[in-house]
């Protein structure tokens, strides 16, 4: 887990200066202040939360984002979830994740692994779980080409559908952002090689 940490602050630390928006430079310090205290952040064990790892998925070509239907929380959310002792860091976690809940294995990866958006927010207790933050660390991922049908509550979202939706601030400065990316440059898709296994 250190590794993972080391890793993590580091890539918040080479992401923070494009980060201007208030609530998102707040959750980078209480991310930071987290990881840097607590030997569990990475587990969904621990009660006062945990790092989750999630996926602005969208196409080039029109603009729209996947979003999953959260039934826990009852509202259209990107794709991702909780680290797994197998995923060898948080990028792994939401590329792991967006395969599993949208179906589509291939993906392109505009901005490689970095950052794209952070959040901190709290999650209402559930069942056995206790109320605790979410500390979500978010990447942005493109689809090429034709995807494979899509689960059941998974659906394709303009910007303005996603708004009348009812998508949250924090995702909304993020789906903001990878337009705002995507249309100012023309970057080279980069497929993810993960680490070798030692």
């Amino acid at each position: 887990m250190a590794s993972l940490a080391a890793a993590l602050l580091a890539d918040l630390d080479a992401c923070e200066a494009a980060f201007s928006d208030d609530r998102e430079r707040s959750s980078i310090a209480r991310i930071r202040d987290f990881v840097s205290r607590s030997p569990a952040a990475f587990s969904r064990a621990n009660p006062e939360g945990h790092i989750t790892a999630s996926a602005v998925v969208t196409r080039r070509e029109d603009s729209v984002f996947l979003l999953v239907w959260h039934r826990k929380l009852a509202r259209w959310l990107q794709p991702g979830g909780h680290m797994e002792p197998s995923d060898a860091s948080v990028f792994a976690t939401a590329r792991r994740e967006a395969r599993e809940e949208t179906g589509i294995e291939d993906f392109a990866f505009p901005i490689g692994d970095r950052i794209l958006d952070v959040d901190v927010h709290p999650i209402p207790a559930y069942g056995p779980d206790p109320a605790h933050f979410h500390y979500d660390i978010r990447y942005l991922f493109t689809v090429e080409g034709p995807t494979p049908p899509l689960p059941e509550e998974t659906a394709w979202f303009s910007l303005p559908q996603a708004l009348a939706a009812g998508v949250d601030d924090s995702l909304t400065r993020a789906l903001r952002k990878a337009i705002g990316l995507l249309r100012s440059s023309a970057p080279v898709p980069t497929t993810y090689h993960p680490p070798p296994i030692t």
